[in-house]
């Protein structure tokens, strides 16, 4: 297994490299290409990832603590069975990556593309996905108690059965979104009618 000794890196070539079970801290990575690499098991704390490219990299198994993976690449990446606590992804993209189960605690997902992604049944609670694209997103019974939607894209999006008490979202989430059997709270179910042109108003209201 490749041993990294320093705690800056940039523009390296990571392609198809052994870091199974490593334990990384403290170490960034810059316009890193690790294409095609084997990082099960591996545990990283306050590690930064920017701009690298992780495309056909296993990642399952993961935990990350306080790391960034900013305007990063992972497509047909293998997230499964994996935690973030304290992450930042912002401005990264994810296509045809294997997901769930996954689990994510107090991360910031500003500017996530997970266009199409499939994240059902997934704790989201409290999450920031502001401006994340979430077009034809599965997300259907997720929990986003307390989510921050404001700005994410949401056409098309599955939130069929998913607990959206206390999110934050536009009128857009409202019109575009798959909202059947979705729990909401008051102000939410206002939002929704309002969104879909209704006037609300007591029975006695003229």
């Amino acid at each position: 297994m490749l041993e990294l000794t320093e705690s800056v890196y940039e523009g390296e070539d990571f392609t198809d490299v052994d870091l199974r079970s490593a334990s990384l801290a403290a170490v960034t990575f810059v316009d890193c290409d690790f294409a095609g690499a084997t990082l099960a098991g591996a545990t990283t704390s306050r590690v930064s990832f920017e701009r690298c490219d992780f495309t056909n990299a296993e990642l399952y198994g993961t935990s990350h603590q306080g790391s960034s993976f900013v305007a990063c690449t992972f497509d047909r990446t293998a997230w499964h069975s994996s935690t973030l606590s304290g992450c930042r992804l912002t401005g990264s993209t994810f296509t045809d990556c294997r997901l769930v189960p996954l689990t994510l605690t107090d991360c910031d997902l500003t500017l996530v593309s997970l266009a199409a992604a499939r994240l059902a049944k997934t704790d989201l609670s409290g999450l920031r996905l502001r401006e994340a694209n979430l077009t034809g997103a599965d997300l259907s019974s997720c929990v986003l108690r307390g989510a921050d939607l404001s700005g994410a894209r949401t056409v098309g999006v599955d939130l069929s059965g998913a607990d959206l008490r206390g999110a934050l979202a536009d009128a857009a989430l409202w019109v575009g979104a798959k909202l059947r059997g979705a729990r909401v709270d008051v102000d939410q179910a206002v939002l929704f009618a309002a969104a879909h042109g209704l006037l609300i108003g007591a029975p006695e209201d003229e």
